[in-house]
Formats: structure tokens, sequence, C-alpha cells
């Protein structure tokens, strides 16, 4: 795809406030019964969505376009449009590294599962991995387009590359070489996830649609049409029975994990969803949409805009339980892995990281 230089206006800045979900727009329609999926780990029934505001860090010369947390909670990693990867100690909340490179907009990150590496994609087709004692930068893998997502599968061997092409590239990360390339997508792939157990991933795509496929070999398990409009985000349930997609369509789509059967619909966003996360140890989805702006040449730029929204969904019951109102010009959310933090990150109306802590 074409590069360009992204400069998005703010559109306005909202106040920040945890509210309960009174009456909206947002439904949950009844549109299928759940069928049973064996769970991988127990899961809690309890609400677990109540986090209210603690810090805002600002200051920041990019936008905010990517979070992420180390495994043991200790660290979280920020992704900025100012070619940065800030290190942040959760414990003090305080800025321990910078990792530079002039090489664009750091689009994704993702922490290997035993925590020994990072990854950052950037916008100019650079994968970087970093070693995460030392912080030496230890590969640089050009992936040959704009790297849209990224993730590690269960045992830290393998790096699943999205990229602004219809390719998913498997990068050995022992060897240093391209392990193969998963082709099944009609469109730019924009979101990859590994199940919980990395027997599964899962990727969506600009042509609509979700495909699962074994990660031992590469086949393609399952193909699930069901959405009318570019898929961006995508994230397995911490127990594995769950599979969400939210789309440029406005909606979220729940899969039975394990058969890949349509489970319902979250509908009644303004916007694309953009950002879909579990709070860890349970199937409680946190999801916030943003505005899809057109950029130079009709390219499509991910911007956050009237909705300022996260809703919690508890997943067992497809209702609402919770909402973050005024979380205007949101790019990127994550938890932490013990679910104490909810962190998001925002790429205008001042550029900052707001953190939530569970009450």
């Amino acid at each position: 795809m074409t590069k360009f230089s992204k400069s998005v206006s703010i559109l306005f800045f909202c106040c920040l406030s945890v509210s309960s979900v009174s009456a909206e727009n947002l439904t949950a329609p009844a549109q299928a019964v759940p069928i049973s999926s064996p769970a991988v780990v127990p899961i809690s029934t309890s609400p677990q969505a109540n986090y209210e505001m603690i810090k805002m860090l600002r200051g920041y010369a990019g936008n905010i376009l990517s979070l992420a947390f180390s495994p043991d909670g200790k660290l979280m990693a920020i992704g900025t449009s100012d070619q940065s990867v800030i290190i942040w100690d959760v414990l003090t909340w305080t800025e321990i590294k910078t990792l530079f490179e002039e090489n664009d907009d750091v689009r994704t990150l993702a922490f290997s599962r035993d925590g020994k590496y990072l990854a950052s994609g950037h916008e100019d087709d650079k994968v970087y991995l970093w070693d995460t004692s030392t912080w030496k930068k230890i590969s640089s893998i050009r992936a040959s387009d704009a790297v849209t997502s990224l993730s590690f599968n269960g045992d830290s061997t393998i790096l699943a590359i999205a990229r602004d092409n219809d390719k998913i590239l498997l990068w050995d990360i022992k060897k240093g070489k391209a392990h193969k390339k998963l082709q099944g997508h009609n469109g730019d792939v924009k979101a990859v996830d590994y199940s919980p157990d990395g027997s599964r991933l899962a990727s969506g795509s600009q042509d609509n649609i979700v495909i699962v496929w074994d990660a031992a070999s590469g086949e393609k398990i399952q193909t699930l049409p069901g959405h009318i409009n570019n898929v961006v985000a995508i994230s397995y349930s911490p127990d594995g029975k769950y599979l969400v997609s939210g789309s440029n369509d406005n909606t979220i789509i729940i899969w039975d994990a394990n058969t890949g059967n349509y489970i319902n619909t979250l509908a009644g966003y303004t916007n694309s969803v953009c950002t879909v996360s579990f709070v860890p140890g349970s199937n409680i989805l946190a999801a916030g949409d943003c505005i899809v702006l057109k950029g130079p040449f009709g390219i499509p730029i991910r911007h956050s805009g009237s909705a300022c929204k996260v809703v919690f969904w508890d997943l067992e019951s497809v209702k609402q339980i919770n909402s973050i109102d005024g979380d205007c010009g949101l790019s990127s959310a994550a938890f932490s892995p013990d679910g104490k933090y909810f962190v998001t990150g925002h790429a205008t109306g001042g550029r900052f990281i707001t953190i939530y802590e569970r009450k």
C-alpha cells in the first residue's frame, strides 16, 4: 500500500468518568443460542469491570498508537508516531527506557509469552525484536509492507506478523528467518491473535472475513464470514472458549472458538470497533470504537471520535455491565495480566495515556 505522512487534527477533548451502563443505544440482539465449548481454565463469573481513573500520562511528542504489558505485569510498552517505544515500570509508573529507531510509526507491540522478547511493528515495513533483559535489538525483520498486528505463539518460538497485504508472515525466532506464509485472505490482514493454548491462530482482514489457522501446520481450519466491512480487531477469551472480532461495520461478532459457529453480535456502536480485549481471568470483554477517517489517497486512518466510550460486556449473559465514558481519541487499550489496571492510549486530544485501576 502507499505510504503517507499522517497528521490528524484534534477533533475535541472530553473529560473522563466511569459510569454504569444506562439505557443506551448499544445492544446485544439475541440472534443465536451459544453452543457448548469446553473451557480450558476456570473462569470467574463475578463482575470485574469496575475501573476508575487514577492517572494520566501526558507530554508525548507523538500519537499513542499501541500498548502492551509484559507477562509478569511489571512493564508496560508504549508505541508512538514519533518512532519510539517507551518502557514504563508499572509498580512506580515511571519511564525507564526509550527504544528509538528512525523507522516511522510504531503501529503494534507484543511481548513474548515467556517475557524474553518485545516485538515492535512499524509503518515502514519493519519489525524489531528486543531482548527485555538488556533492551538490545536482536533482530530486524523486513515485513515488505506496513505492519498492522503481532502475536507470539504458545512457546514464544514463532511470531505472527500481519501486514498491509493478504499474507501472514510467520517468523521463526530461534532461526531468525521466515517459517512460512499463510495465504487465504483476499485483502490486507489487520489483526492476528494466537489462542491461549497456542494451537490456533485467528486473523481478520479487509476482506471482511475471519480465518482460523492450525498453528502447527499452517492449514486453514475455519473461514468465518459475518461482517460487512473490514475486520480490524480480534481476540481470544482467556479460557479459549470465545473468539471475538471487531469491525469497521461498527459491530463485534462473538464466535465459538472451538467450532467456529456464530454466537451473537454486539451492535449499536457509532464507529468502527478498533479495540477488543478481555479482563484477565474472565469472559468480560472491553471494546472501544474509533472513527475511520480518510487520509491521503483515500487510505483509512483509525481515530476515535464522538462515541468516546469503552463498553464492558459479559459474554456469558451477552449483556453490558459497565462503560467508561469520555475516553476520546482512543487508539489502543490493554489490561495488565492480573487485571488490576486497564490502560487506554490516545492519538489526539493531548496524546496521552489513561490508567484505570479496578476498584
